[in-house]
């Protein structure tokens, strides 16, 4: 599996999917976690690891760890654990959803850090598309909240790819993460809405 769009990933901790976001760094099919500390995940022969591609979707895997103390100088990591893939369970298509065209504006937070704001271009189940002025981090979480109809959601989202304007502005294409049922039925129903034409 070669991985060459893809900066993070999210390691389950458990059998109950408690998830750690884990900076990955890709190389052909060397794929490489880059970890603060030596133990910073659990000790288990096999994994469940969700890794973020911004070209191909979600690859869900169960995959192998090596972890070992990193040597080079450009990756900027105390820790590494080498990844091997033992088995690719599902590949969510990142496009593969339905996606509704918008131009709103709206305050993000960006993950231990502050306030800014940005114009969502388009919105899927899967995920976001937005505008700011603002330079953001290819692996960082934003969180925000939107009204669908008539309930307000809070919504979080993982940074995949960047695109820079010509006027200083940055474009990011976000996929959502930890998502409630409830939530990604509300944007479903608002997206046919607006395929429909029947709400702007």
């Amino acid at each position: 599996m070669v991985l060459n769009h893809c900066t993070v990933c999210a390691v389950y901790e458990s059998d109950h999917a408690v998830q750690k976001r884990i900076r990955v760094k890709c190389d052909g099919e060397q794929i490489t976690l880059l970890l603060k500390r030596e133990h910073e995940l659990p000790d288990l022969s096999k994994l469940r690891i969700d890794f973020f591609d911004s070209q191909i979707g979600c690859v869900k895997t169960y995959c192998e760890l090596a972890v070992r103390r990193n040597i080079d100088p450009s990756v900027a990591a105390l820790w590494v654990a080498d990844c091997e893939i033992l088995e690719t369970i599902e590949i969510v298509e990142g496009r593969r959803s339905v996606r509704a065209q918008m131009e709103k504006e709206i305050v993000f937070t960006l993950s231990g850090q502050d306030d800014f704001s940005g114009a969502i271009q388009n919105i899927s189940e899967g995920g976001i598309y937005f505008i700011t002025a603002r330079k953001l981090p290819c692996d960082g979480t934003i969180e925000f909240s939107y009204r669908f109809i008539e309930k307000e959601c809070r919504m979080k989202a993982v940074i995949l790819r960047e695109e820079p304007f010509r006027d200083g502005r940055y474009g990011y294409g976000c996929q959502f993460l930890e998502l409630p049922r409830e939530t990604q039925r509300d944007i479903r129903q608002y997206v046919y809405l607006r395929q429909q034409g029947r709400i702007w």
